[in-house]
């Protein structure tokens, strides 16, 4: 429900734009749209009750009036657009094609009276709805509390637990031993870790094991959405049954805090905070055993690494199962033995473990469910393909379910809305941060994307992603750049994205992934993907579909595409694979007067389209990695005259390219981000591009690298850039001296070739606005000016340092020199977060 209140939100600027902007529209026409602003704001208030509640508690008729305010949105919102796009002269009258069902009257700019009564109309039917379903007041049923599907871990045998004991003795060491210095033991321990990877059992066994070391011991669970004056009473009781098995219900919080206090002055106890959520939570109940003295200790357990950093003390991140330990669970499960496989049944075992990840209530829960099956290797097979795209009910799925859906309940709307959106990757697919956000920034647009960035991380410190590292990515700044989701969260986000008609994804056997629900049956498809599908749209009916999708991404080599036609209000367009693709596949590009994203994967073709500069929305073109088929080897596309008529082109990635006779690529001088192979024709035009932001230069030949001292003249010019990486393919020992750079940089990469001398611009003056900064320096020792230098810049948060030591090849140095710059650098207070990576 959470996922209309995101696209409300992203409709009501639109709104307030065609209000105040150049529309020249009618004084009348204008009060209708202020009526209609009123009216959706209205909506939106209700949405936000709505959004308030846990899914699970909402009524079913709730459930549906909000879906319709979704869909109305989007439909709004599709209208909007193309008549912002319409009146501005961008398309002939005569071309204009009817937008369907809703919007499909108006042609002109005179007609949108028309256009906004149809839609306050509609408006009103779905207000009242909302007065029969009486929204405001009872948007959730009553509560039913369910058992709480963690308490199972309390009560697991001894026997049962595999793979703790590593885990267990480490953090017995550092729960009970001194490590010899002068500075006090920490007595707290966060244990974090994504749901399900036994947390709470690791945290009871520690308990069960160590509390006769203590005079005191309770062991609390928090919760999502916990009663704190319930735990601080659950405490008491457990210091003390016989003292506090009648608590006055009168005390408040503070006078529990007192008496928790009171109690454990002068004890030496052992606390289990488990499933905290939120820093508040834990700030009130650490209130009441917070003075821990006589070596007490605290242990709490949360999926949220901003949580555990929160709390103080040591962070213990749990790692998954290791294979053998994953096996040895399995099959103590199904066969009640550590290792009794059948030998027809090794080879499915093992992707089902892979699957699993290491994740022991994914293994229990799929151990679970292949117990009531035959034990052949065909119905097994069957479980495995199911496990990402939408496992069969029955009570151990719907346990481990409920757990993962504590996770997402937890997410504000953005977040769930941004989880979801990872709902159409390929199970195991490393997912770039840059591209999922890119996508989702033309797809959602609105006040929902102004944070895209932090986003990610917040899933990532939430266990709802899995960072990913590795050589793969461009940068080297110290942060997360790609990710993978776990299978059992895709499998989770599948069934949440069918339910709330998010996206439609069909996977290579051409089943759609989640199970369709009687309410999911027929509604529009918004957003769809395709996973090597070869699903046809050749009927008019399956073609309908199409004209209200608003982003298709294609993973796998492409064969064949939907007809372009189809899509009427496309805004964003992802071909993972073109290598198979004709020219044929394009026809129709110049339809999309929408489309704000275009990604064309491994494009084979010599050249763009010459339709392309019809896309007068575009905002972002990626055809990075263009090769033929079979080939490994990239080649260079042609970008044809019509280019130059991309005119909201903000950001184009590509390789090599060629510039069509009297193309000029400084005439695009929208650009902000440009990743591009040096050329001299390139290289010359960077130049004129003076709202670049980013600009990330690939040589790769001995030819291109002569252009160094072009590229200095150009780059010298950018004065609004803030992002510059300059990256070598061809030979790490070339020399390339900057004399300046531009003074609002904030993120400079240069570490594929050296540098003679220190740089001159670095110091304080210049770049006061750096955080990142990665270089290689041809010589052996930094001066103590150039660590003072260093140390003076402000803003500076990551340093990579490589220096040439013996021989050419010999990069970077000791650890002596990298305790000489920590020295250096630890008294300036500026450099308290600095990462340094010599």
């Amino acid at each position: 429900m959470n996922i209309a209140t995101g696209a409300m939100n992203t409709l009501l600027p639109k709104l307030g734009e065609l209000l105040v902007g150049e529309y020249k529209l009618q004084k009348g026409v204008k009060g209708e749209i202020e009526e209609l602003e009123k009216e959706l704001k209205g909506m939106t208030a209700a949405l936000h009750k709505v959004a308030e509640t846990l899914v699970d508690q909402l009524d079913q008729q709730v459930k549906i009036w909000a879906s319709y305010v979704r869909e109305l949105s989007y439909d709004i919102e599709d209208a909007i657009d193309t008549f912002m796009l319409k009146s501005k002269g961008h398309e002939p009258a005569t071309s204009f094609k009817k937008v369907t069902n809703l919007f499909n009257k108006f042609k002109t700019n005179h007609q949108i009276h028309g256009v906004i009564k149809d839609i306050m109309d509609q408006v009103k039917k779905v207000s009242e709805r909302r007065d029969r379903y009486i929204v405001d007041d009872n948007a959730a049923r009553p509560t039913v509390v369910d058992v709480d599907p963690r308490i199972e871990a309390m009560y697991r045998k001894t026997t049962e637990l595999i793979g703790i004991n590593k885990p267990k003795i480490e953090l017995t060491k550092r729960l009970l031993e001194y490590d010899g210095s002068s500075k006090q033991q920490s007595n707290i321990i966060s244990i974090v870790g994504f749901g399900g990877l036994g947390k709470t059992t690791l945290a009871n066994s520690l308990f069960q094991e160590l509390k006769a070391k203590f005079d005191s011991y309770c062991f609390v669970s928090v919760s999502l959405n916990p009663d704190i004056n319930k735990i601080l009473k659950n405490i008491l009781l457990q210091l003390d049954e016989k003292k506090y098995s009648h608590i006055d219900e009168a005390w408040q919080t503070k006078q529990l805090i007192d008496k928790i206090r009171d109690f454990l002055n002068n004890r030496r106890f052992l606390c289990v905070i488990d499933d905290v959520w939120k820093k508040p939570a834990w700030d009130t109940i650490k209130l009441a055993v917070q003075d821990a003295k006589l070596g007490s200790k605290i242990i709490v357990t949360t999926r949220n690494k901003v949580v555990a950093e929160h709390a103080g003390g040591g962070v213990y991140e749990m790692k998954p199962l290791s294979d053998d330990d994953s096996r040895q669970l399995f099959c103590k499960r199904i066969f009640d033995s550590n290792d009794d496989c059948p030998a027809d049944l090794c080879g499915v075992t093992e992707k089902i473990l892979k699957k699993c990840g290491g994740v022991p209530l994914a293994i229990i829960t799929t151990a679970c469910l292949l117990a009531s099956k035959p034990r052949n290797s065909q119905e097994w097979d069957k479980v495995n393909k199911s496990i990402g795209f939408g496992l069969e009910d029955n009570l151990d799925v719907d346990k481990m379910r409920k757990i993962l859906s504590l996770s997402f309940n937890d997410l504000p709307f953005h977040l769930k809305t941004c989880l979801l959106s990872l709902s159409k990757y390929p199970e195991d697919e490393l997912i770039r941060k840059d591209r999922v956000l890119l996508q989702m920034k033309h797809d959602l647009q609105g006040q929902a994307c102004r944070r895209l960035e932090s986003y990610f991380s917040e899933l990532i410190n939430r266990s709802l992603i899995q960072p990913m590292s590795g050589d793969y990515y461009w940068l080297e700044d110290g942060k997360v750049h790609a990710c993978k989701v776990h299978d059992m969260v895709l499998e989770l986000i599948n069934q949440l994205s069918v339910e709330e008609d998010f996206v439609t994804t069909y996977l290579s056997d051409g089943q759609q992934a989640g199970k369709c629900t009687y309410t999911t049956q027929k509604k529009k498809i918004r957003r769809l993907s395709l996973h090597n599908s070869n699903k046809s749209y050749a009927s008019q009916e399956a073609r309908e579909q199409l004209s209200k999708v608003r982003s298709i991404t294609i993973f796998g080599k492409v064969d064949s595409i939907p007809p372009l036609s189809s899509f009427h209000v496309l805004r964003v367009l992802q071909l993972e694979d073109c290598s198979g693709m004709d020219k044929n596949h394009l026809n129709h590009l110049d339809k999309l007067r929408l489309l704000r994203f275009l990604r064309l994967g491994h494009y084979s073709a010599t050249e763009l389209p010459e339709s392309i500069g019809k896309l007068e929305s575009l905002e972002t073109l990626d055809i990075r990695g263009a090769s033929k088929p079979n080939s490994l080897k990239s080649h260079k596309v042609l970008f044809p005259m019509s280019f130059v008529k991309l005119r909201k082109l903000l950001r184009l990635y590509a390789g090599r390219v060629k510039l069509a006779q009297g193309l000029m690529l400084g005439d695009m001088k929208s650009l902000q981000e440009l990743v591009i192979d040096a050329t001299r024709k390139v290289i010359k035009e960077i130049g004129n591009l003076t709202e670049l932001r980013t600009l990330r230069i690939v040589f790769s030949s001995e030819k291109t690298f002569e252009l160094k001292e072009s590229i200095q003249t150009s780059i010298q010019r950018l004065t609004n850039l803030q992002d510059l990486d300059l990256r070598n393919n061809v030979n790490f020992e070339e020399i390339i001296d900057m004399q300046q750079v531009p003074s609002g940089l904030q993120r400079l990469f240069m570490h594929d070739s050296y540098m003679e001398a220190f740089p001159c611009w670095i110091n304080s003056s210049m770049l006061s606005c750096l955080t990142t900064l990665s270089i290689r320096l041809g010589f052996e020792y930094l001066q103590s000016d150039h660590l003072d230098r260093l140390a003076e810049l402000p803003s500076l948060r990551f340093l990579k340092l490589q220096l040439r030591r013996g021989g050419l090849n010999d990069l970077g140095f000791g650890g002596d020199n990298k305790a000489v710059i920590e020295e250096a650098l630890k008294d300036y207070p500026n450099q308290a977060a600095l990462v340094l990576i010599c």
